[in-house]
C-alpha cells in the first residue's frame, strides 16, 4: 500500500510540470495586434484607398499589401494552431516565411523615400533620426521573425519569436492613433511582459526564446532615440540619402 500511495503521489507532480498549451493567449495577443494595425492605418491607408484619395506611388501600395498580409497570416496561423490543423498551419507558414525579405526591402525603400521627402520639406535632422527608428523597427522584426522561420522545427522558439518579432512593426501603427500614441513605449513593454507572464503561467519559468527575444527588442528598441540623434548617425544618413 505504501508503494502504491507513493506512486500515485508522484504522477500528478510530473504531469504538473508539463507546459500547458494556453492557445487563448496567442489568439488574444494577435487579435489585439491586428486591431491596433487596422486602426492605425485605417486613417492613413485603408480609408484614403477606399475613397480614391491615396496619392502615393505603386511601391507604397505594394509595401502596404505585404505588411497587411503578414498581419492577416499572423491571426489565421494562430487559429489554425489552436484548432490543431497543423498541416494547414505548416503550409501557410512556409508561404509566410517568403514575405519577410520583401517586407524588409520594401520597408527600407519606403522609409528612405519618405525621409528624403521630409528632409527636403524642412524636417531636418529630426526626420533622419526618425528614419533610424524605422530601420531599427525593421531590424527587430527581421531578426526575430526570420529566426522564427529558421526554427520552425522548434515550436517553442518559433511561436514566441513570431509574436515578439511582430512587435517591431507595431510602433508605426500606434504612432498613427492619437488616442494611444503617447503610450507607445508602455504598450511595447507591456506586450513583452505578457509573453513573460504567459511563460510563467504555462511552464512556471521564462523560456529561453522569450529571454533572447526580449533582449533583442529591448536592446534595439530602447536605444533608437539615443542612437538616432547621434552625430555619427546623422552624418551617415545625410551621406546615405544624399540630402
Amino acid at each position: 500500500m505504501a508503494e502504491s500511495d507513493q506512486g500515485a503521489g508522484t504522477i500528478p507532480r510530473r504531469s504538473d510540470r508539463r507546459p500547458r498549451k494556453l492557445h487563448g493567449y496567442f489568439i488574444v495577443f494577435n487579435l489585439i495586434f491586428a486591431a491596433i494595425v487596422l486602426t492605425g492605418f485605417s486613417r492613413t491607408f485603408f480609408l484614403p484607398v477606399a475613397r480614391g484619395t491615396f496619392a502615393k506611388p505603386l511601391i507604397v501600395h505594394i509595401h502596404g499589401a505585404f505588411f497587411f498580409a503578414w498581419t492577416g497570416l499572423l491571426v489565421s496561423q494562430t487559429f489554425l494552431a489552436a484548432t490543431k490543423r497543423l498541416k494547414a498551419h505548416r503550409k501557410v507558414g512556409s508561404f509566410a516565411g517568403w514575405l519577410i525579405l520583401p517586407m524588409l526591402t520594401l520597408g527600407t525603400v519606403v522609409a528612405a523615400r519618405d525621409t528624403i521627402h521630409d528632409v527636403r520639406a524642412g524636417g531636418g535632422d529630426a526626420a533622419l533620426s526618425f528614419f533610424y527608428g524605422e530601420l531599427a523597427d525593421l531590424a527587430m522584426f527581421g531578426l526575430l521573425a526570420g529566426g522564427a522561420m529558421l526554427l520552425r522545427s522548434k515550436p517553442d522558439y518559433h511561436k514566441r519569436w513570431v509574436i515578439l518579432g511582430s512587435l517591431g512593426l507595431i510602433g508605426a501603427a500606434i504612432g498613427r492613433i492619437p488616442e494611444i500614441s503617447a503610450f507607445g513605449l508602455s504598450i511595447f513593454l507591456g506586450a513583452i511582459a505578457s509573453v513573460v507572464a504567459y511563460d510563467i503561467a504555462s511552464r512556471r519559468t521564462v523560456h529561453p526564446a522569450t529571454l533572447i527575444g526580449a533582449a533583442i527588442l529591448l536592446l534595439i528598441g530602447l536605444s533608437e532615440e539615443r542612437i538616432g540623434n547621434t552625430a555619427a548617425w546623422l552624418n551617415a544618413a545625410h551621406r546615405l540619402l544624399a540630402v
